[in-house]
């Protein structure tokens, strides 16, 4: 049976992975909005760089399109922190996701990220219960409270909702620049003019963390930076094992630091000039904020108090 969970939903392309599902837990969480009046509120949708992610985002943006709500679809795939970051600064009530996050090519998924005004694990739970539900065939005699509120937030979407849509294409890239540039010490990185590689493992992290950090004054090459739905035969995950040519190209360039991003970057890893690894879990005062501005927190701590001070 399907479930949300705290994590998301992940599963094999073509298998249990299909565009029926994606509409059944779109389905869900469009009666959750309904039925917790959060239909004035837009949602925030995105993709992950894997094959179909972007047709999967079409499935979500049509499902919800039946509840009248108003969209902001992003115009490519785009990193996990940015979509984040996008609810607060829209006021979305939340977040669809499609990603696989660091799992192999041959997995898709759908992560719901909440806005403020959901608790994220009650919202998890509701939504797993709509699911369940929309899976029985018949009523029971005596519904439960539960039942009858999926079964009335579901008879309100409808095709005749689709002229109250409204569906807004953005590109969030330079507002994200403006937003986490303004987070750290511009003047104490440019200084330092550190030489750094970006290792965006062909995900969506390309074109982000390397602006991000040329803007700040670093000296950056990107590596495995264009769109490749089977990630070079690898898995996209920042694990010490799947950045060999990483570590590399950090040692070739005499760089200062190497960072790898997730296929969604969601997730990062450090390698510094030594060629030491550290996972982002080592930074773990820094994760809350995001993968992409922990980076940016680590390149300024690299450049005011030398690379010892990352150990």
């Amino acid at each position: 049976m399907l479930r949300l969970g705290k994590d998301g939903w992940q599963a094999v392309i073509s298998e249990e992975f299909t565009f029926d599902n994606v509409r059944k837990i779109a389905t869900a969480v469009a009666v959750y909005l309904i039925n917790n009046d959060l239909v004035k509120k837009p949602v925030v949708v995105g993709y992950d760089a894997r094959f179909l992610s972007d047709k999967a985002a079409e499935t979500v943006i049509k499902v919800m399109q039946e509840a009248g709500r108003s969209f902001f679809l992003v115009d490519r795939d785009v990193p996990l922190p940015v979509i984040e970051w996008e609810i607060k600064d829209r006021g979305a009530a939340c977040a669809l996701m499609v990603t696989g996050g660091g799992q192999p090519a041959q997995y898709s998924g759908l992560k719901l990220l909440p806005g403020p005004d959901l608790a994220k694990k009650k919202n998890i739970k509701d939504i797993d219960r709509y699911l369940y539900l929309s899976a029985l065939t018949t009523m029971a005699n005596n519904p439960d409270p539960d039942q009858l509120a999926y079964l009335s937030g579901l008879s309100q979407l409808s095709k005749n909702n689709l002229a109250k849509s409204r569906l807004e294409r953005f590109d969030p890239r330079e507002r994200y620049s403006k937003y986490a540039g303004a987070q750290v010490d511009k003047n104490a990185i440019g200084k330092a003019r550190l030489k750094v590689v970006v290792d965006p493992m062909f995900g969506s992290g390309r074109r982000y963390l390397d602006r991000l950090l040329q803007q700040l004054g670093c000296q950056v090459e990107e590596i495995r930076n264009y769109r490749d739905v089977l990630f070079g035969g690898g898995v996209p995950d920042p694990a010490e094992a799947n950045l060999a040519e990483l570590k590399t190209k950090v040692a070739e360039n005499q760089a200062d630091l190497g960072f790898a991003l997730s296929g969604d970057a969601g997730d990062f890893a450090v390698i510094t000039g030594g060629g030491q690894y550290f996972p982002s879990a080592h930074f773990a005062q820094w994760q809350e904020a995001g993968s992409l501005l922990a980076c940016l927190r680590i390149v300024e701590l690299a450049a005011r108090k030398g690379l010892k001070a990352l150990a």
